[in-house]
């Protein structure tokens, strides 16, 4: 049974208005678009950014494009003998300019979120609009009180997802104008991930799938590292906010937590958090109803086809 209304993440609206859907997988996304483009499909959910600006000329498609409650971040190995030092970990935060790296990576689709709770959240106010910020000068400072000499570190990224290795690469620059020394080695993703999920890493660019509560952001990335090796933020407090959290059902009260966990984020670093993931999704002219979701995923209920 449907509800009324139209589709409100997964409830409203659902009625399936077409007699067949069928799902075809196309890994390279040039010949995804060429097919559209000829009409041999009729929707991509995941439209690479990159070729946004292009398919808005042209007349024969459509576009849905809508932030997500996914993550893009860099992951900071705590510990690591160097990054297990939080000043070596405040000096990275200071030296990126997330601001600019996000207009970069997203080609200007993106917004800048340092905060692991979604923008998109009825629990992101003002507290989590706080986030890093840039400056070269103290980046350099903390450098020298870390102690930092020019150790070489390494970040892990992969090509499977373009906007994780762009900001790979963009975050690599300016932490090198910074005087750190960042290497870059790009992996399969089936590596990176065994390698996330053993923790055998410095620095990861690191996409998360999207949670709908801020609790299930905070928990994918907390906890304790000598049983979940997987884990980015370990430390008694963060732990405890979160479990509370979790059983905590007043609005107010749950808000309060979660302002206290992204302050608490924001100083100790564990990862620089970049933005939320961003979902383009491109349909022929005879599609109606389509739109792109913040959970991530292609809804083609309320769709039709036009004969």
């Amino acid at each position: 049974a449907s509800l009324p209304g139209a589709p409100d993440g997964y409830t409203g609206g659902k009625r399936p208005l077409v007699d067949e859907i069928r799902f075809m997988v196309i890994p390279d996304g040039a010949t995804a678009k060429a097919a559209l483009l000829r009409g041999d499909v009729d929707v991509i959910p995941d439209v690479a950014n990159a070729e946004v600006k292009e398919l808005k000329k042209d007349q024969r498609v459509g576009l849905s494009i809508t932030p997500n409650m996914g993550l893009v971040g860099i992951l900071l190995q705590t510990r690591d003998p160097l990054l297990g030092n939080v000043k070596l970990r405040q000096a990275i935060a200071a030296a990126i300019d997330t601001e600019e790296l996000v207009a970069q990576v997203t080609d200007g689709l993106g917004k800048r979120n340092n905060s692991i709770v979604p923008s998109m959240s009825s629990y992101y106010g003002p507290v989590q609009a706080k986030g890093y910020a840039y400056d070269l000068a103290a980046a350099r400072k903390l450098l020298q009180e870390a102690g930092y000499k020019g150790e070489p570190l390494v970040m892990i990224a992969n090509k499977r997802y373009p906007q994780s290795f762009d900001a790979a690469v963009v975050s690599q620059q300016m932490l090198q104008a910074a005087g750190i020394n960042v290497q870059i080695e790009v992996l399969e993703w089936a590596t990176q991930l065994d390698r996330y999920t053993k923790g055998n890493y410095q620095l990861q660019a690191f996409p998360y799938s999207a949670r709908l509560d801020p609790a299930l952001s905070f928990e994918s990335m907390t906890g304790p590292k000598a049983t979940q090796p997987r884990k980015v933020w370990d430390t008694p407090e963060s732990q405890a906010l979160l479990d509370k959290s979790m059983v905590v059902s007043d609005k107010a009260e749950r808000q309060k937590l979660f302002d206290e966990l992204h302050q608490r984020f924001i100083a100790e670093v564990p990862m620089v958090m970049l933005y939320n993931g961003i979902d383009a999704g491109a349909y022929g002219k005879r599609i109606k109803g389509y739109k792109s979701s913040i959970l991530s995923k292609p809804r083609l209920w309320e769709v039709t086809v036009a004969e």
